[in-house]
């Protein structure tokens, strides 16, 4: 005969699979808002600036729609620790108002196992940011960037594609074949004309990167002089030149470090360190970029402690005031800790991972601190019972 108390563990299996969903369903409608209404709000900022160029070359009102659309996932990524905790908090709350969490607590459920489906979803967003920050933003913001190159009268810019980039300064015309890592340009032909109009001179180098005082440094150089019927040729290591790119050339050309791909930084941090290039705020970025994907995980998984105990106790307003002021607190951190090891040259690692690791390990502890009480008290229940058979 079967006991009725046989079957409860494999009745509960489905009811928990069950009762994961539910929760990260509530999860993500909680933050669905929260990141639409932060995104539009530093979009318009945005906007604001790119507005700001319309009329400049062939910029129109609408590329700079396009351009605030395309720079969008970059701010998407930025925005995602501050929304996981926001979202949590609202998303959850829900839970919270309507005494389902204290009912799941009540039911058996321990705050680790309550925490296992937000730390599934944490865990997946943390990898569809990393595979973001390699793949889509270096291409968005490249079309962004190709949108920006209408500003320039003078610059021809074709996707570095086939035709590449062209522009020209004065006498001189510069092709650039194509943009290594997003940030060092490649096989570049720099073409002089003499006052007449005939070409004087043809610079070709391997690679360009900026230099000190406004100049650039060119790599494994070919200079071929025309004089007449006269040809010299000079072969150099590296060379010097001046202006070679406008800085809003090199804005629209070059990406910012912060859309750069962690794979990309990271090989180029091995290419400047094998140049004897100090290698310092590529490494700040990149630690930067990592450190956002264990943000997102802490900070989903602190919104969990956060809505234990009584509404009565804390109402969702002032949870979720607090949360924005954490949230914003741990933003500003991040960002401290960026530039602290970018202009003291501290260790990038250490520094910038720490804001993140902290609050992950915060966030872990705190699922376990009810455990942690019921041992203390089943402890002191022990010692008690203890004490009282002995008195008797």
């Amino acid at each position: 005969m079967n006991m009725p108390g046989m079957n409860l563990p494999r009745m509960n299996l489905p009811r928990m699979n069950l009762l994961d969903r539910y929760i990260v369903r509530n999860f993500i409608l909680g933050m669905i808002p929260v990141l639409l209404l932060l995104l539009l709000l530093f979009s318009f900022m945005a906007l604001a600036e790119e507005l700001e160029d319309v009329g400049k070359g062939a910029f129109t009102q609408f590329d700079a729609y396009l351009v605030v659309l395309y720079t969008a996932p970059r701010r998407v990524i930025d925005l995602l620790p501050v929304t996981s905790l926001l979202g949590g908090l609202m998303g959850l709350g829900v839970l919270a108002n309507h005494q389902e969490l204290m009912a799941i607590r009540v039911g058996g459920m321990s705050r680790p196992r309550l925490a296992r489906p937000v730390l599934m979803l944490a865990v997946v967003m943390a990898i569809l940011t990393v595979l973001a920050q390699c793949y889509l933003v270096p291409v968005s913001e490249q079309k962004a960037n190709e949108l920006r190159a209408r500003t320039l009268a003078e610059t021809r810019f074709d996707a570095l594609g086939d035709a590449g980039f062209w522009t020209r300064t004065q006498r001189e015309f510069v092709h650039v074949t194509k943009v290594r890592y997003g940030l060092l340009l490649s096989e570049i032909e720099i073409y002089s004309l003499n006052a007449s109009g005939r070409l004087s001179r043809l610079v070709q180098a391997a690679q360009a990167t900026t230099a000190d005082a406004g100049e650039w440094l060119l790599r494994d150089v070919t200079v071929t002089s025309l004089a007449g019927h006269a040809v010299e040729v000079e072969r150099h290591d590296t060379l010097r030149w001046p202006a070679l790119l406008s800085p809003e050339q090199v804005a629209i050309l070059v990406l910012p470090l912060e859309a750069l791909a962690p794979s990309d930084l990271w090989r180029l941090v091995d290419f400047q360190r094998e140049n004897g290039i100090d290698t310092h705020r590529y490494r700040v970025v990149l630690w930067q970029q990592l450190s956002i994907a264990i943000a997102v995980i802490g900070m989903a998984l602190l919104a969990l402690p956060m809505l234990q105990g009584s509404i009565r106790a804390m109402p969702a307003s002032q949870r979720v005031v607090l949360g924005g002021f954490i949230g914003i607190g741990f933003y500003l951190l991040q960002q401290l800790s960026g530039h602290l090891a970018g202009l003291l040259k501290w260790h990038p690692p250490s520094i910038i991972m720490a804001p993140a690791v902290l609050v992950l390990v915060v966030a872990v502890y705190a699922q376990f601190l009810d455990t942690r009480e019921k041992r203390v008290a089943q402890r002191k229940a022990a010692t008690r019972a203890e004490t009282a058979s002995a008195g008797r």
